[in-house]
């Protein structure tokens, strides 16, 4: 974080260090609305030592990279909305996809689209400090601790950057316009006929 001069200064160093950092736990949390009532992994980040740090590049990350968004919604809500607008028929599926996230490939799309924008000093200490976050990637779980094959993203920011980019290298091409809808939301998921 010291070396991030561009993007943090020491009072804010002070406040980004966690002060009892401790291993992220794993609960269970339960799927109640489905049947079987399958079991649901969920970390709690709060108190690893890189938490403060993901949040507050998440905020410098959003006024430094641009999205498009062209078929992203921005909440539940708005997604139950949009979806009672379509014409929806008998020949159309809900398809939803559970992504895992390429953390090496994200860090090159933010690179790239760091670079569009911002200076090279500024670029290779954003990536810095993301790589920090993202490979920090651990929980502890009834006293041992694990690390996951798969890494996985801080925050919906990363997911959003990856989404983006996939949407622009492999739909957008291929949206006509008259399809009833493509959106963007974790889990991604589109209607098609």
């Amino acid at each position: 974080m010291q070396k991030s001069n561009l993007i943090n200064n020491k009072k804010q160093i002070k406040f980004l260090t966690q002060k009892r950092a401790s291993p992220p736990t794993l609960k269970a949390q339960l799927k109640l609305h489905k049947t079987d009532i399958p079991i649901r992994p969920v970390i709690n980040n709060r108190t690893e030592p890189a938490y403060k740090l993901a949040r507050y590049l998440t905020k410098i990350l959003e006024q430094y990279v641009s999205l498009n968004n062209y078929f992203s919604v921005t909440n539940s809500a708005n997604l139950a909305n949009d979806l009672t607008k379509l014409e929806i028929h008998e020949n159309h599926k809900m398809i939803s996809f559970g992504i895992n996230i390429p953390i090496d490939e994200t860090l090159h799309i933010v690179k790239t689209k760091l670079l569009q924008n911002n200076n090279i000093q500024i670029t290779y200490q954003m990536l810095s400090l993301l790589k920090v976050i993202l490979y920090q990637n651990y929980f502890i779980f009834q006293q041992k601790i694990y690390q996951p094959t798969q890494r996985s993203p801080k925050s919906s920011l990363i997911a959003k950057i990856f989404l983006q980019h996939y949407e622009d290298a492999n739909i957008k091409q291929t949206y006509t316009g008259n399809q009833p809808l493509q959106t963007q939301q974790l889990p991604f998921f589109l209607i098609t006929p």
